[in-house]
């Protein structure tokens, strides 16, 4: 399986999946390449990297952007731009009936340990989108597309030991989906 990603400059992400989840797969940062799903990991997103989203859209593959790719994926779709901050969220809320929940095995408030650098609020995330996932505060630490379009933003670092249970899920399943 081949797997479009953004932003992966040193190549670790990719290989932390490699070595946890699937040693075959592969990564393309090109267009002309067909993939089953894209890793957005970059906020900067350069014309190449625009035609992979385009691209992952015409051939209805999952999208995921984690940690800066986050912002990038919502600014791709008219968001706007992340703000500052220093911030620990210790709780967050996931929102019943989105596809985060179902993915992580739950819904509500959940206990967390996750450090925020940057911050968005409903504001400014793109019409594209709604919050699936949100801190104490109202910070959204993850949004997807509604309906039938995989499609998600996380704001932290899914490789985390800091993460609540089930949110290691997520890669699996975004994996899994990638490979239907």
């Amino acid at each position: 399986m081949k797997i479009g990603i953004i932003g992966d400059i040193e190549k670790k992400f990719s290989q932390k999946i490699i070595n946890i989840y699937d040693e075959s797969l592969e990564f393309t940062c090109e267009s002309k390449h067909d993939f089953s799903g894209l890793i957005i990991l970059s906020k900067e997103l350069n014309f190449e990297e625009k035609e992979l989203i385009y691209k992952s859209e015409e051939l209805s593959a999952p999208i995921i952007g984690i940690q800066d790719g986050f912002d990038g994926l919502n600014l791709f779709f008219g968001g706007n731009d992340s703000t500052l901050t220093s911030d620990s969220v210790n709780q967050l809320f996931l929102s019943p009936g989105a596809k985060l929940s179902h993915i992580v095995g739950g819904s509500g408030w959940v206990k967390g340990d996750i450090k925020l650098d940057k911050t968005i609020f409903s504001k400014d995330l793109s019409d594209a989108f709604f919050s699936s996932m949100i801190s104490d505060k109202g910070e959204i630490l993850g949004f997807e597309k509604p309906g039938v379009d995989w499609q998600f933003g996380l704001r932290f670092d899914v490789f985390s030991p800091d993460i609540p249970r089930g949110f290691e899920n997520i890669i699996k399943v975004f994996l899994d989906k990638c490979n239907e």
